[in-house]
């Protein structure tokens, strides 16, 4: 216990549960945001190029719906991702900071790094809508998204291992290295990005439902968008089996001998099947198919939800194993401050929700086909 910061004599503001549980939910909107952005980027590339390649006017015409898209995903991004990390900070304060510290010149470069991506996709989404050449800055703002989830990575499992603090700091005092040697680091990060994937081909099988899309065009993103989510879904857990054989032997039967995160491991394998079976759907059928859109989108959110939960037991158990148990803090909740809280997020969700619905209502037919020709003329 001794490798941790003591106590903060402060109690906690509210009931852990009631911490962890907004912690959960709102890091899973923020993965599910994650995975829209280097999901759809990644395969707005890999149809740019393709359909260049290949003279494919469906492969560029989707490629320019999804770069077009990507600049107000990464908004979310950035807004979804700062309640989990508070929420974090308050829960693992004495652990999350320190490793903070350990690696600081790579976590304050997070700043410039999410400032190049974003800039690149501005960029990319502008020389698309002037029909010019948009692949390099796209490809800059994914690889600069990459390395920031990669330093994320670094941070979450360094706050995990006290015992290599020390010798880090001894090391290099002014943050300068990784947790690279961290054996579970490179399977965590593997799974967590090809998680990506499923949820952006469910945004693929949502966007072919669009009215004003030619036949063709919503065939070939209705049938993309499936493929990409079985087979990802499948990479996805050949990557889970090398994410729980990466952990110490005792800590993931530790947790699944916990019923909560049995139950949620066993719903990510759940999740998982039905994704392969809607992905395959998605991808045989003839035309785009709402029922199966809203299915496999829906679906992709409760796979997400399912990993946080599993990530979550990790944490804690490899935590506890030394000597920090995020239950054992002391509690003065404030109801009246609590409530308050809860009904501003519950408004700012109808209210977002509402937000959504008018900007969606506000495209008419004629603006998406200039939309869809622009794409359509965009070139690699």
């Amino acid at each position: 216990m001794n490798n941790f910061p003591a106590v903060d004599q402060i109690p906690l503001p509210a009931p852990v549960w009631l911490l962890k549980a907004l912690h959960d939910l709102t890091f899973s909107l923020h993965l599910a945001s994650v995975g829209l952005l280097l999901g759809g980027l990644t395969l707005a590339l890999v149809f740019a190029v393709l359909g260049r390649m290949r003279d494919s006017s469906v492969m560029t015409e989707t490629a320019g719906m999804l770069i077009h898209r990507l600049p107000n995903v990464m908004a979310f991004v950035i807004n979804l991702g700062i309640p989990p990390l508070l929420f974090a900070q308050v829960l693992y304060g004495r652990a999350l900071y320190t490793s903070s510290v350990l690696i600081g010149t790579y976590w304050i470069s997070v700043i410039l790094l999410l400032m190049g991506s974003y800039y690149g996709l501005y960029v990319a989404a502008d020389r698309a809508a002037k029909h010019r050449t948009w692949v390099a800055p796209g490809l800059a703002a994914l690889l600069l998204s990459l390395t920031i989830a990669f330093i994320y990575s670094n941070n979450m499992t360094l706050m995990l291992h006290p015992q290599s603090w020390g010798a880090m700091y001894l090391h290099s005092p002014a943050g300068l290295q990784l947790n690279s040697a961290d054996p579970t680091l490179m399977p965590r990060w593997l799974f967590f990005m090809a998680g990506s994937f499923p949820i952006a081909g469910a945004a693929i099988m949502l966007l072919s439902l669009r009215d004003g899309l030619r036949d063709e065009l919503s065939r070939f993103m209705t049938r993309a968008g499936g493929l990409v989510v079985a087979i990802s879904i499948v990479c996805q857990a050949v990557l889970a089996q090398m994410t729980i054989a990466s952990q110490p032997q005792n800590v993931f039967s530790t947790v699944m001998n916990d019923s909560m995160y049995r139950m949620f491991a066993f719903g990510w394998l759940t999740t998982a099947l039905l994704l392969a079976l809607l992905g395959i759907a998605g991808a045989a059928g003839k035309r785009a198919n709402a029922l199966v859109a809203i299915a496999v989108s829906t679906v992709a959110f409760l796979n997400v939800v399912s990993s946080v939960m599993v990530r979550d037991g990790v944490r804690d158990v490899t935590l506890r194993s030394v000597g920090f148990d995020v239950w054992n803090r002391q509690v003065a909740p404030n109801w009246s401050v609590i409530d308050l809280f809860l009904i501003l997020l519950l408004t700012a969700v109808v209210v977002i929700a509402w937000l959504v619905g008018v900007v969606r209502k506000a495209t008419p037919a004629d603006s998406l086909s200039v939309e869809v020709r622009s794409a359509q003329e965009t070139y690699v």
